[in-house]
C-alpha cells in the first residue's frame, strides 16, 4: 500500500478524478484507489502494472508539455512564442516516435519507460507515504534529463528546417527568375534518379557536371546535389516530369518544393511506355 499525500485539496480532487478517467480509458478498473481526507491510498498488492500505467499517464500529462516549454525558454533562451510552439511540436513528435528518420532520436530511450520505472520502484517500497511533488523532485531525474535531451534534438531539427526553408526559397526564386534553358526534362526514379532530355535521351555525366557548375553560379548555393538537383537547376526546365512509384524520398520533396506547379508526377511505368513509343515513332520516320 502506498499513500499519496496532498496539501492542496483541489489538486487532490483533480488527481482522483483524472486517475479514474485514465484508468477507464485504458480499460482498467479504478478500484485500486482508496480515498482518505487528504491522501489517496494506492493498493499495489494486485495489478501493479496497470497502476503504474495509469500513474505514468497522469504524470506525463501533468508535466511533459510545461517542462518542454520551460526547457525551451529557460535553458535554451527561445523567448518567441511561435518559435517555442514549433520546437515543442517537434519535441513531441520525437517523444511519441512519430519521426524516426533522425539518427540522434533513434538512440534515445522512451519517456514512458522512465516514468513507469520510477513509479514501479516507489510503489514497490512497503508502506510508503509521499507527495507527488517529492516524487517529481527526487524520482524523475532520469525522465526530466531525457526530456531535456529530446528538446535539444528538437532545437537542432528546428534550426535545420529553417536552413532548409531558406535554401528552398533561394532555389525557388532562382528557378522563377531564370529564363528556361530547356523545354522539358524527364526524371525516372526507380531507386536511383536518372535524367533524360525532351527526346528521352539520358544525359551524360559530362553534361550533368557542366549543368551542376552552371547552377552553382546561378544560385550561389554550394550545397547543391551534383547528380540530381544541381543539374536540374542548371538545365532550368520549363516543365519537369517526374516518374516514380515511391514518393518517400527527400529529393522528391525538394524538387516539389522548388519547382511547384512546373513539376508533373507520373507513374514510373508510363516513362517506359512513353520512351518506347517515342523511339518507335522515330524509327518509323
Amino acid at each position: 500500500m502506498a499513500e499519496l499525500i496532498f496539501a492542496d485539496r483541489e489538486e487532490y480532487n483533480q488527481l482522483q478524478k483524472e486517475l479514474t478517467q485514465i484508468a477507464r480509458s485504458l480499460h482498467i478498473k479504478p478500484s485500486f484507489v482508496e480515498v482518505k481526507s487528504r491522501s489517496l491510498l494506492v493498493n499495489t498488492a494486485e495489478h501493479l502494472d496497470s497502476i503504474v500505467q495509469v500513474l505514468a499517464c497522469y504524470t506525463r500529462k501533468k508535466l511533459e508539455e510545461s517542462r518542454i516549454l520551460y526547457f525551451i525558454e529557460h535553458f535554451f533562451c527561445f523567448t518567441d512564442k511561435q518559435e517555442q510552439a514549433e520546437i515543442a511540436a517537434i519535441a513531441k513528435q520525437f517523444i511519441e516516435q512519430e519521426r524516426e528518420e533522425v539518427p540522434a532520436v533513434k538512440e534515445l530511450d522512451t519517456c514512458d519507460y522512465h516514468v513507469k520505472e520510477a513509479w514501479r520502484k516507489i510503489l514497490s517500497e512497503k508502506e510508503l507515504s509521499f507527495t507527488f511533488e517529492s516524487f517529481v523532485q527526487f524520482r524523475l531525474k532520469e525522465y526530466l534529463d531525457l526530456l531535456q535531451v529530446y528538446v535539444e534534438c528538437a532545437i537542432d531539427e528546428y534550426k535545420l528546417e529553417l536552413e532548409y526553408q531558406s535554401f528552398i526559397e533561394q532555389l525557388r526564386k532562382c528557378a522563377a527568375d531564370q529564363p528556361f534553358l530547356t523545354s522539358e526534362i524527364h526524371v525516372a526514379f526507380d531507386g536511383k534518379f536518372k535524367l533524360y532530355d525532351d527526346q528521352f535521351r539520358r544525359y551524360s555525366e559530362k553534361v550533368l557536371q557542366l549543368m551542376h557548375e552552371r547552377a552553382l553560379v546561378l544560385t550561389k548555393e554550394f550545397d547543391l546535389d551534383e547528380k540530381v538537383l544541381g543539374p536540374i537547376m542548371g538545365l532550368a526546365p520549363e516543365v519537369l516530369y517526374l516518374y516514380l512509384e515511391e514518393e518517400n524520398h527527400g529529393m522528391i520533396h525538394t524538387l516539389q518544393n522548388v519547382f511547384q506547379e512546373r513539376l508533373i508526377k507520373k507513374p514510373l511505368k508510363l516513362f517506359y511506355a512513353f520512351r518506347n513509343k517515342f523511339f518507335e515513332k522515330m524509327d518509323g520516320r
